[in-house]
């Protein structure tokens, strides 16, 4: 259960991300900018290591590795979608 959990919260994190890369291309197109185009490279790789690891998640839940690996990955996956929400938030204006 709690790597079903863990595997949610990575695939908001990666919908979050990809709200990102919307907003980041269209801030690219209009600023043509250095920075928006590493936000870009930034949100890209993220959303790759997401992806991996939803992968990842479900090979540790085959390997049948328990509560004690699947708790703290837990809190760093809500810590992450909390922070790329905050992320999403501020920057949709």
């Amino acid at each position: 259960m709690l790597w079903a959990v863990n595997i949610l919260l990575a695939g908001i994190s990666s919908a979050l991300l990809a709200i990102l890369l919307v907003i980041y291309g269209r801030n690219a197109a209009q600023i043509r900018s250095r920075f928006a185009i590493g936000l870009i490279v930034f949100a890209v790789l993220f959303l790759v290591q997401n992806l991996a690891g939803m992968w990842i998640y479900m090979s540790m839940n085959d390997s049948a590795m328990g509560p004690n690996v699947a708790v703290p990955m837990l809190v760093l996956n809500a810590t992450e979608m909390g922070a790329l929400g905050t992320l999403v938030a501020i920057s949709w204006e």
